[in-house]
């Protein structure tokens, strides 16, 4: 167990710059002990009478799985009392809390069903139903509102975001410190429902503070959500679309991609530090290096990969009952370059009349390098990050019953498979990016990490990447590509690369700690 003690100067520092401000933008990199600076400003802020009920919203198994470690790794938080809501409710302890999310669910499925219900006779049913749902939850969000939650740590995941900032007026809440942990997962779209209910809620609320690593990994225009979420309307107005006018330009004929102003980046910068930090760089020691795999598609695959490139269009070797070849075409650009990635990986997908998914196997060539790569590892355990489900049922074929993250995975087997993990007893174990991305203390149990594809978000690649690259790595981490050659996955490889530069830039000019 840690002790208070072990915290350095520079976690010290990001502690003092929480505690001393109501709204700031922590952004320090993955490893940096993010959860645990939070929880000790809060609990500080908490012994001084400052607040009483600090509030979390985490990605699902930062949540679940996170928050409730880290108290119980340190000794000065063993006290700490937490309620979990993470996940779905019926993993909850019973309470009206899960009693009113149940509704709530309940509530949203009857009215998105309702309106497609051409009977009336069944329509009147629903209506039934849906009134008496109404009613009890409102009966019950009335007993919540009247009684005062536990004075504790209250910790939940994005899903129930929106349920929760709907129980309450805002700025009428019975949370006086919330926190949004990996701010960019929520921030980024400005039209999403979760961003919305943050936008109303969050700036009345008595302090704020953000969370991230990775504040801008598709360009400037990212940060706006998270600013706002800490600083409300106060910097940069309550508009996007005009912020974005303001300081950006459209960098394509169909204003598909912006690009920055002369001189707004330097402006932008000065309204970032005044609510925003970092640690320097320096302070990490990370260690990642990249190694390439490269295969060669044979022939046939090849001739598909070409032909979707060039027709948006492939003609499979299977014959339909008349005889003639299956053809899949891409109805759009978007569509063929996704087209051409699944060929990438061994497979294309295509939808039959019935809405079904059929699989067309189309090679195995990066199933047989991962194959080897796992024979090559001897006793050193491998992280495999995948992107599409197919993926996942390649890995099987060379390690059949691999433990996974990723959707479908309850929350106590996905805390399960971590435990085994960084204790070293799985040899390998594969994670979707979507899953295991932000968070999540994976540096104990080996440092070698291979993506079966290259997300083309910086984003997600960062972070799974640094799932073990982190603080407590006591060895150097390899990343294994596996790419195809002269093809999309170099694309990604190179649009991955120059996202990082121009993320990087915009690290340097954030003020340091």
């Amino acid at each position: 167990m840690r002790r208070y003690e072990d915290l350095d100067d520079l976690q010290q520092k990001a502690i003092d710059a929480l505690f001393n401000n109501d709204e700031r933008l922590a952004l320090l990199e993955t490893g940096f002990g993010k959860t645990v600076v939070a929880m000790t400003a809060g609990e500080e802020l908490r012994a001084a009478g400052v607040i009483k009920r600090p509030l979390v919203f985490a990605p699902l198994r930062v949540a679940t799985a996170t928050w409730p470690n880290e108290r119980r790794e340190w000794e000065h938080l063993q006290h700490v009392e937490m309620v979990e809501w993470g996940g779905p409710p019926d993993e909850w302890a019973p309470s009206l809390w899960r009693t009113s999310r149940e509704l709530y669910g309940s509530r949203l499925y009857y009215e998105s069903r309702l309106p497609k219900v051409e009977d009336v006779r069944k329509r009147r049913v629903m209506q039934e139903k849906l009134a008496a749902i109404i009613t009890a939850e409102r009966k019950v969000n009335k007993q919540i509102r009247a009684a005062e939650p536990p004075e504790a740590w209250h910790v939940t995941s994005m899903e129930n975001l929106e349920w929760l900032l709907d129980l309450y007026e805002p700025g009428e809440s019975p949370f006086d410190l919330w926190i949004v942990d990996e701010t960019g997962r929520i921030a980024r779209n400005p039209k999403s429902p979760r961003y919305k209910a943050l936008k109303k809620h969050m700036p009345k609320a008595k302090i704020r503070w953000g969370l991230n690593a990775t504040p801008a990994p598709e360009g400037c225009e990212d940060l706006f959500g998270q600013v706002q979420i800490v600083a409300g309307k106060r910097l940069w107005g309550g508009s996007f679309y005009q912020w974005r006018q303001k300081y950006f330009a459209p960098a394509d004929y169909m204003g598909y991609s912006y690009r920055l102003q002369l001189g707004a980046f330097d402006l932008l910068m000065t309204d970032l530090n005044k609510v925003a930090f970092r640690a320097p760089a320096t302070s990490y020691g990370k260690t990642y290096t990249p190694r390439e795999i490269t295969v060669d598609l044979p022939e046939k695959a090849r001739a598909a990969y070409d032909d979707m490139a060039k027709q948006m269009a492939v003609e499979l070797d299977t014959l339909k009952a008349d005889g003639e070849g299956d053809i899949i075409v891409a109805m759009s650009e978007a569509a063929a370059s996704q087209k051409l990635r699944q060929i990438l990986q061994g497979y294309l997908y295509e939808i039959d009349k019935n809405g079904r998914r059929i699989v067309h196997h189309m090679h195995d060539e990066k199933t047989n390098a991962l194959a080897e790569l796992l024979d090559s590892m001897g006793k050193e355990p491998l992280l495999i990050g995948f992107q599409y489900d197919e993926d996942l049922e390649n890995i099987r074929k060379v390690f059949k019953n691999v433990p996974y993250i990723g959707q479908g995975v309850s929350s106590a087997v996905a805390n399960d498979n971590i435990t085994r993990w960084n204790k070293r007893e799985l040899p390998a174990m594969a994670v979707h990016a979507n899953s295991a991305s932000h968070g999540l203390n994976l540096q104990y149990g080996g440092h070698h990490i291979c993506h079966l594809a290259l997300p083309w978000g910086l984003d997600p690649y960062k972070q799974l990447n640094e799932r073990i690259d982190r603080r407590g790595q006591t060895h150097l981490v390899y990343g294994h590509h596996i790419v195809a050659r002269d093809s999309k996955d170099q694309d990604v490889s190179e649009a991955l690369m120059d996202k990082d530069v121009e993320q990087n830039r915009l690290i340097a000019a954030i003020r340091k700690l």
